[in-house]
């Protein structure tokens, strides 16, 4: 029987010390226990002692101190062995550049269509036959914009002489200091290099002269050469020492449901703004007001438009302007747009102009008849009744005969109808196709001059 003595270790060692023998122990030290020896077998080397925490950490002081010094070294040597070389290449990483607007614009491209390209091939690299990644296409709508905005004027009617050179327009409808003439403003687009500006009727309103702004800023004098206020369009000539851009215009026939339109106008007097959306609807037949106010066959959109964009431009994606932006239809209680705007197509607002410029008539165009929608059948306009002795009698139309077509134009509603009516000339004679009892007909009618007080009645007088 035997124990091991008592280590006087167990209690507080904390640098893991061993003890080799009696004598190294420390004086104040409780001495061990005499014990007696069973067995003892020599052994040639001494049991594997672990070394402490202690010892590792002061063997990584020192490599890391080691190591150290060979960098101060390597450090000091490259001075002196690239003392000739030159300096190194500095590359800086940053994040994500703010590029600001560049002190001159650049340069407008107009018109788009059918424009060379002068970019490389898309694969082929300029001057190295190897293949390059396509290049990024400019945005459809910045593209419209660049080719657009030198073709759109802003227009100001009865403006106050003192806020000439002022940057700040006075709110629209604000009453002159010096008499009951107020203040209005519009968009226009320039017509041809003549100095012609195309415009909205209700901008111009009574006035003779208007003052007309330039996308560059350049102010000049307008004079109203006429205008059509039944179909709201007007034309104003300016007398300019620079050269106008005139723009492309396209014909209302390519304009289609769900392409691009950009509207560029001054709204609220903020010249040159741009926004864009969709074509909503073609052919849509609205009556612009009341009185002598005339149906028109527009264009709708959803791109944002207010007062001031009156008389601008909507064009497609091409560049080309495919409308006249002229109202918007709000729901009563908010006066903004709401995503219905409305513009006149090219071709009606180009024809209207045309005729102010040849001194023709801009009356409306008449047939004679009331009619409403059918309830049921295909679409077209339902004869309710036909005035005597109008061009409507003496073609021939019935009561009760259903209009489809007119000059192989589709008909679908009797608004549709007045509106293709009253955009005829009058003394136009035009083709009828008619669904009489069932059986399909053809009449021709010569259009006459709307009367001056039409009466109201069933449906809509044309």
């Amino acid at each position: 029987m035997s124990y091991e003595p008592e280590d006087p270790r167990s209690d507080w060692d904390p640098l893991g010390w061993e003890w080799e023998g009696p004598d190294e122990h420390s004086s104040g030290l409780a001495q061990p226990r005499a014990a007696e020896l069973v067995a003892w077998v020599p052994q040639d080397s001494p049991p594997p002692q672990s070394r402490g925490p202690a010892v590792a950490m002061l063997v990584a002081s020192v490599l890391l101190a080691v190591l150290g010094l060979v960098g101060i070294g390597i450090g000091v040597g490259s001075i002196f062995f690239n003392q000739g070389a030159p300096p190194p290449e500095i590359v800086v990483v940053s994040g994500p550049r703010m590029v600001s607007a560049p002190a001159q614009a650049p340069e407008l491209r107009t018109p788009l269509a059918d424009a060379p390209s002068d970019r490389p091939r898309s694969d082929e690299a300029p001057g190295t036959g190897q293949t390059a990644l396509s290049p990024v296409p400019d945005d459809p709508v910045v593209a419209v914009a660049r080719a657009v905005i030198p073709s759109v004027v802003l227009i100001e009617v009865n403006a106050p002489e003192a806020d000439q050179d002022s940057p700040i327009l006075p709110e629209p409808g604000t009453q002159r200091p010096d008499g009951p003439q107020r203040y209005g403003q519009g968009s226009g687009i320039v017509y041809d290099a003549s100095g012609l500006i195309l415009t909205n009727a209700h901008v111009l309103g009574e006035a003779d002269t208007v003052r007309v702004q330039f996308a560059d800023g350049t102010r000049a004098q307008g004079v109203v050469v006429g205008a059509a206020s039944a179909i709201d369009v007007g034309l104003v000539r300016v007398d300019t020492d620079f050269s106008l851009t005139p723009a492309v215009f396209a014909d209302r026939s390519t304009v289609e449901v769900g392409q691009l339109a950009v509207a560029v106008g001054s709204p609220f007097g903020l010249q040159q703004s741009v926004t864009s959306g969709i074509v909503s609807a073609v052919g849509r037949a609205v009556r612009e007001g009341t009185g002598d106010s005339a149906f028109v066959e527009m264009i709708q959109t959803d791109a944002p438009i207010n007062p001031g964009n009156s008389g601008g431009a909507l064009a497609n994606r091409s560049g080309h302007v495919i409308g006249m932006n002229t109202l918007i239809q709000t729901d009563g209680r908010v006066s903004g747009n709401i995503g219905l705007g409305f513009a006149i197509p090219s071709d009606i607002a180009l024809n209207i102009a045309e005729r102010i410029l040849k001194g023709e008539s801009t009356e409306l165009g008449y047939l004679g008849v009331w009619g409403t929608d059918p309830k049921i059948g295909e679409p077209g306009a339902l004869i309710v009744e036909v005035q005597p002795s109008t061009p409507a009698g003496e073609a021939g139309l019935l009561e009760g005969d259903l209009i489809v077509k007119m000059d192989d134009e589709a008909v679908s509603t009797f608004t549709e109808l007045a509106a293709k009516v009253q955009f005829r000339v009058p003394g136009t004679e035009v083709k009828l196709e008619v669904v009489r009892d069932g059986t399909p007909i053809t009449l021709t009618a010569v259009i006459g001059s709307r009367p001056v007080s039409p009466q109201s009645g069933v449906g809509d007088e044309e």
